[in-house]
């Protein structure tokens, strides 16, 4: 169906997202921080981008803000994930349809709703 790059340090984490997801029918591409991630972007030219935001050295709505830099990489749908610092960052989120929000721990059926949504430009509540 869709390509996916799932992006969060925490390594159990990424593996049970790439089940859900390759259960769902999707290819997964998995790093663990923001430099595989954008390197990862660029060439595997992922469909969706499901990012943590509590990393080392770069956090998750920085690096939504580098992606969002690159022509290439500018109208990639991000779903960003956390939790403890979900209040922190909040209002740190681009107000764009191409960017949404997911509490962690992650409900899973609430995980696959929102990315097929997100794959759906149907789904989107505004422009580029």
């Amino acid at each position: 169906m869709a390509k996916i790059l799932v992006v969060d340090d925490e390594v159990p984490l990424t593996e049970i997202l790439r089940e859900c997801l390759q259960g769902e029918g999707h290819a997964v591409v998995l790093c663990h921080d923001a430099t595989q991630a954008e390197r990862a972007a660029l060439e595997e030219k992922p469909d969706l981008a499901l990012i943590d935001y509590l990393m080392p050295r770069k956090t998750g709505v920085q690096l939504l803000s580098d992606l969002r830099a690159r022509e290439e990489t500018r109208l990639l749908p991000v779903l960003l994930m956390s939790g403890t610092e979900a209040v922190r960052f909040a209002g740190q989120i681009p107000p764009e349809p191409r960017v949404r929000f997911l509490l962690k721990p992650l409900d899973m059926d609430a995980l696959v709703t929102m990315v097929r949504e997100m794959l759906d430009p149907n789904s989107w509540s505004g422009g580029a």
